[in-house]
Order: structure tokens, then C-alpha cells, then sequence
């Protein structure tokens, strides 16, 4: 199990009191929220010096908090011989490099080949049996970077950093046509219809920002195509497939949203790199992504 357990020495310069309860310690020290000091209070442990306490007690400088945070052991899964690409990994969280083609989590097509699911199974053969915890999600046929944390108390903290935008995502895009601007912002809500897969523009949506800037444009049987660098602002579903589709130049593949597939028989896009803070030691990582083959081949091509 991949329990988490802190542990913090109460010092004058942490804490410029004499003494002050756990639960202060807690909050302003280690930063926790008051459903992760619930959890901890009926699910975990909190040691003072090694001894069980509550958290009104009192500490003083020099005492030694521990808390360990219960985990659930995660249930068996089916041993797959194929190994994800795990691009970047610490105590708290991985980050996988998703195939196009492959789901995120199971579902009920994908019972066995999901990311997650090779990923339990690639720590399950190592004899380490905890649950992981996607941060965020790509769709299906989209490649690249996928986050997971590897403990609750983990999962909290990097999607509350999601939430509120210190964790960023930078996509790399094949879009349709040579673009007038090199640069813009796409502002323009996004519905959900119901029993629809596409997703629609619409004044009756939820606020969606995009924005790109052009890499490259390309030129490919009589085809062009702009090479796109993208980050959101909002995490719609299908946002960017969305938006580049409504100012007329859909990703190259994607056919649910008018894309052609001559080129490439997928949504032309990946992403490509992550900049978020370690969930406990706060520095910052950036974790990258190569194209794959299919977008990498046509990025080749001669520019124009």
C-alpha cells in the first residue's frame, strides 16, 4: 500500500509560539484541509512523539508530528505483458505517456487495456498493490501526458492545483488550413447535448478558453495545415477539438468535428508537457512528451 506518512518538527522558526494545539500545526504547518484532518482523525494516525493524540492537544518546539493517512489496497487486476511509458515518477505521483487509442480509466469496452489499468499491473507485478488516482483526463484517441497520484492526500492536492490553475497542460495540435494569426485566444462556451457525443457551441455553455500560437505551417498534398502549440484555461470535454472546429480549422482526423482524415486517422492531438508543483515539497516539475509517429511524420514534412 502507498500510505502517506508526514512527519514535522515543530520549531521556533515554523512557529513563533510557545506551544499551540495539533489541529494549528496541522493546517498552518502542514498545510492540511479540514477533511483531510477528518480523515486522519477516524482513518489514520496523528503521533506526537511517536504517542497517539488528539487534535486539541497542545505541541511545543522541538515535538515531532507524525500523521499517516489510511490507504485502501486496490484490487487485483489482470497481469498485461505490455509496460506503460512512465515519463516522470516520485514518491506522490507518476506521469504516464498515453498511446492514442488507449482510455484513461476502464470502461465497459476497454475493460483490460485502459492506462490504469496497465499501470496497476505494472506495479501489482512489482508486489506493490495501492491505488492511483488520474488527474485529469485525455480522450480516448488523444496522445500524451497523463497524471496519476499514487495516495490520496496526493490526489487531493494536485487537483485542487488544477482547479485552480497552478498545474498547467501545453498541447501540441495539427489544424486544418494556415491560420490568419499567429496567435489568438478562443473564447466561446461549450454544451453538452444530450445523447451526443459532439460537444456544441453555444451562448447556453460553460465559459471554455483556448489558446494558441503557430508553430509551423505546413503544405502536404495540396493539403495545409498549421502546427499549433495550445493551453486552456477551462477543461471542457473536447474543448480544443471543439473550439479549433468552430473558427474553421478542426484538427486534422477528427471527423466527429469535421476533420479530415486523409492525413492522419485520429484527432491530431498531444500533449505535450507539464508544469505543476510536487504535491508536499512544492518545487516545480516540468515533464515532456515527444510527438508520436503519426503527428511526428506529418510535422516532418516540409514547411512552407
Amino acid at each position: 500500500m502507498m500510505a502517506k506518512e508526514i512527519t514535522f518538527r515543530l520549531t521556533s522558526e515554523s512557529w513563533n509560539r510557545k506551544d499551540e494545539t495539533v489541529r494549528s500545526v496541522l493546517t498552518h504547518c502542514l498545510g492540511l484541509s479540514r477533511h483531510e484532518i477528518s480523515r486522519l482523525k477516524f482513518d489514520g494516525e496523528i503521533l506526537v512523539n511517536g504517542s497517539s493524540v488528539h487534535v486539541t492537544d497542545l505541541m511545543q518546539n522541538g515535538d515531532v508530528l507524525t500523521v499517516r493517512f489510511a490507504e485502501k489496497e486496490a484490487e487485483p487486476v489482470t497481469i498485461m505483458e505490455e509496460e506503460p511509458v512512465i515519463l516522470y515518477e516520485e514518491e506522490d505521483f507518476l506521469a504516464a505517456d498515453k498511446p492514442a487509442g488507449m482510455p484513461v480509466h476502464p470502461d465497459h469496452n476497454h475493460l483490460e487495456n485502459s492506462l490504469g489499468t496497465m499501470l496497476m499491473s505494472h506495479y501489482q507485478k512489482r508486489g506493490e498493490n495501492f491505488l492511483i488516482r488520474p488527474i485529469g483526463r485525455l480522450d480516448k484517441d488523444v496522445s500524451g501526458i497523463v497524471l496519476y497520484a499514487k495516495n490520496q492526500p496526493a490526489a487531493a492536492r494536485m487537483s485542487r492545483d488544477r482547479i485552480e490553475g497552478n498545474l498547467k497542460k501545453y498541447y501540441l495540435a495539427l489544424a486544418e488550413g494556415s491560420l490568419e494569426q499567429s496567435e489568438g485566444t478562443i473564447d466561446l462556451p461549450i454544451r453538452k447535448e444530450e445523447g451526443e457525443r459532439r460537444r456544441q457551441i453555444s451562448d447556453a455553455g460553460k465559459p471554455a478558453i483556448t489558446h494558441y500560437r503557430v508553430l509551423k505551417y505546413h503544405h502536404v498534398q495540396q493539403n495545409s495545415y498549421s502546427l499549433l502549440r495550445i493551453w486552456i484555461e477551462t477543461g471542457r470535454t473536447h474543448q480544443i477539438r471543439a473550439h479549433m472546429a468552430a473558427i474553421g480549422h478542426p484538427l486534422l482526423g477528427d471527423t466527429l468535428y469535421g476533420g479530415r482524415e486523409d492525413l492522419i486517422r485520429r484527432p491530431a492531438l498531444h500533449c505535450s508537457e507539464v508544469i505543476l508543483n510536487s504535491p508536499f515539497s512544492r518545487e516545480e516539475v516540468r515533464i515532456h512528451s515527444g510527438l508520436p509517429e503519426d503527428m511526428a511524420l506529418l510535422v516532418r514534412k516540409d514547411s512552407l
